[in-house]
């Protein structure tokens, strides 16, 4: 009886196996359709394949996929170098870049990224207001004070001004996209189609390359 039943356990694993094969979706990322080339390369850190997501905190698609992109991160996070690389286009100010820079150098980067964010779509507040600071500080479990004091510190504007030549040069025109490996530039709008799911096994198999 025993070894019938192993033997039915068995068989049903390999028919799970075979089915969760049968719909797993294989990606092969083709140039110009699902990714486009950035020419020429920007160096990338030695090590684990590099994914750096150049996002605005002021668009609708960076932030629906900003959760997308904490999940993959917790199953994922330790098999690649990522980084948020957030920018601001037009009329915006750098004030939203330079929070979140400043957190970085106070070891909340992760929490006042997602506190931006949390200001500007769910609690509707101004996220380029200098006198909104306080409370997205707090939101971060930051003290305020300390927040403010880092925010034109050199490094601060240091980190602001390499955002903005790494957004030049790795072409990017459209927010959310993310960059893997400063070779391979991934839309998620044009090449992902707006499929979450969709953009990061793209990348993932863009990082394998």
């Amino acid at each position: 009886m025993a070894s019938m039943l192993r033997t039915i356990a068995l068989l049903f694993m390999a028919l799970t196996l075979g089915v969760a094969q049968a719909g797993a979706e294989t990606v092969n990322p083709q140039p110009g359709i699902d990714y486009a080339p950035i020419v020429p390369p920007v160096p990338s850190p030695a090590g684990k394949p590099e994914v750096v997501e150049v996002f605005n905190f002021k668009c609708p698609h960076c932030f629906d996929l900003h959760s997308h992109i904490e999940a993959w991160l917790k199953n994922n996070g330790d098999r690649y170098q990522y980084r948020s690389l957030p920018v601001f286009w037009g009329r915006q100010t750098d004030l939203p870049l330079r929070l979140f820079f400043a957190a970085e150098f106070l070891g909340h980067g992760p929490q006042m990224k997602g506190a931006i964010f949390k200001a500007q779509f769910v609690t509707n507040m101004n996220i380029e207001n200098i006198n909104e600071v306080g409370f997205i500080a707090e939101d971060a479990g930051l003290d305020p004070e300390k927040l403010k004091a880092q925010l034109q510190s050199f490094g601060v504007s240091t980190k602001v001004s390499q955002a903005l030549s790494l957004q030049k040069a790795y072409g990017v025109t459209g927010t959310p996209t993310l960059v893997v490996n400063g070779k391979y530039l991934v839309s998620f709008g044009s090449h992902a189609k707006g499929d979450a799911k969709r953009l990061l096994a793209i990348v993932e198999a863009l990082a394998s390359r």
